[in-house]
């Protein structure tokens, strides 16, 4: 009988007696002679999860059993095939139409008979749940080391060292100078792609020794553990994701990394070139005409001298009749309204309720946020003790986050009402200072400034005896 030896070992079972490729290897080899079977080929899965069939080895073996090269299939054990009863009746149901048998070396099974199958789906289903089991053990317990401020033991971000020894995390002097130079570079105006661009071209690689790649950039950029916070479950969207302060050394100071965050938030209204290219207010400019977006224009001249400006995009189909529109007047229109804008009155605010009423309420439900935590940490404390059973456990859960869900929705609505009054102040300062120095900032640094307080200006080309006047503002909304 020709033979297929398949032999799988996961990352973690490497160093297990008995689990080791060459003792599956050498305990099958023996078992097929004893039976006087000739082996066809060894199929073996390296480092590879028996939770799927998305194995290399495990594909190409059933391509050659497709193709009637294969009587037999023989493992070390039923849980080098697979650990899930899914699959396994999947395999079976394969084995059995190209009339290939299935064998264990270590196990006693008969595929041929219902009782058989009736066994062996058995013991595919406590092979399952074992692995289940075992992932939620560890995944709870991963989580309290997290909740409790505690590294988990694998490679900490990139900038950081984890020392198992002593279980501790130190910053990485070379590999946090470049996190530093990311952030520098992406406040300086650089979007993700053009600052992995940056680093390949000078020469810097990851830690893995590869190019770098804008997801690795924005991996950097929005995670704060470079302000010192062990993040759980963010990456993956999980519903109880949460963050620990205080856990890493902190690389970048507190204001540079809101800043950094503030900017994406503000970039993901523009599309892609919007966000970094050299006009000024692509992005923010609407037609009072049409109410259409403008985009940036590039006019030459029949000295070849270049000139920007901005046409309304309804205008390309000729559903607009807004002549283009020359990025300097718009900048000194721009200036001019910000010196008369009284920011007490023109920011706009929601005034659907009393301000002082939403933030006493914002009050009340944030101290009933904390109220359902503690109650959620005592019902866990009661499951874990069996002082409730499982189903109590998750009944209670349950409640709980869908009031929390409630709560949170309920303090997103009313924290739109107060959030443009409280940051009046900041927001003359940050115009204030705009303005002093305007001419001293690059284009990016202006656009920058743009796409953090403003949401939109409302334009419109008029007619005048100078020519500075003739765009003029009649609207800005602030962010």
């Amino acid at each position: 009988m020709k033979t297929a030896l398949y032999i799988r070992v996961s990352t973690e079972e490497q160093a297990k007696e008995g689990f080791s490729i060459s003792a599956q290897r050498e305990r099958l080899t023996a078992y097929t002679k004893s039976q006087g079977w000739e082996i066809f080929d060894y199929y073996v899965d390296d480092g590879k999860s028996a939770r799927d069939t998305d194995r290399k080895e495990l594909r190409r073996m059933i391509s050659d059993i497709e193709k009637g090269l294969i009587d037999v299939v023989l493992v070390y054990r039923l849980d080098r095939l697979t650990r899930s009863v899914r699959d396994l009746y999947k395999l079976l149901d394969l084995f059995d139409k190209y009339d290939c048998k299935f064998k264990s070396a270590t196990e006693v099974y008969d595929t041929t008979t219902a009782m058989g199958r009736l066994f062996i789906t058995i013991v595919g289903a406590l092979a399952q749940w074992e692995s289940e089991n075992l992932s939620e053990r560890v995944s709870f317990g991963m989580t309290e080391k997290a909740r409790q401020g505690q590294w988990h033991g694998s490679d900490p971000p990139y900038g950081y060292r984890y020392f198992p020894e002593t279980k501790e995390i130190e910053i990485d002097v070379e590999e946090a100078t470049i996190v530093k130079k990311i952030f520098n570079l992406y406040i300086s105006g650089y979007s993700d792609r053009k600052i992995a661009i940056f680093l390949n071209e000078n020469g810097v690689t990851t830690r893995k020794g590869g190019p770098w790649r804008e997801n690795g950039i924005r991996y950097i950029l929005t995670n704060s553990a470079y302000i010192g916070n062990l993040r759980w479950g963010v990456r993956v969207h999980k519903k109880d994701a949460f963050e620990v302060e205080g856990v890493f050394p902190q690389i970048i100071d507190n204001d540079l990394y809101e800043k950094a965050q503030k900017i994406r938030i503000a970039r993901r209204r523009f599309h892609g070139r919007q966000a970094t290219s050299d006009y000024i207010f692509s992005g923010v400019l609407r037609c009072v005409r049409c109410g259409g977006a403008f985009k940036g224009h590039m006019k030459v001249d029949h000295n070849k001298r270049r000139y920007k400006s901005y046409r309304c995009i309804n205008s390309l189909e000729k559903l607009c009749d807004m002549p283009l529109i020359s990025e300097k007047i718009v900048e000194y229109q721009f200036l001019e309204y910000l010196k008369k804008v009284d920011f007490n009155v023109d920011i706009k605010s929601d005034d659907s309720g009393d301000e002082k009423e939403n933030k006493k309420r914002i009050k009340r439900l944030n101290n009933e946020l904390n109220k359902i935590e503690a109650r959620k940490k005592k019902w866990q404390y009661a499951w874990v003790n069996e002082m409730i059973n499982d189903y109590e456990f998750k009944e209670r859960m349950a409640e709980e986050n869908k009031k929390e869900d409630e709560i949170k929705q309920e303090l997103s609505t009313l924290s739109k009402h107060v959030v443009k009054n409280n940051n009046d102040n900041l927001l003359n300062e940050v115009v204030s200072t705009a303005i002093e120095r305007w001419n001293a900032m690059s284009v990016l640094e202006k656009k920058q400034l743009i796409s953090i307080i403003i949401d939109k200006i409302v334009i419109e080309k008029v007619e005048a005896k100078t020519r500075k006047d003739r765009v003029k503002i009649l609207e800005i909304t602030f962010n």
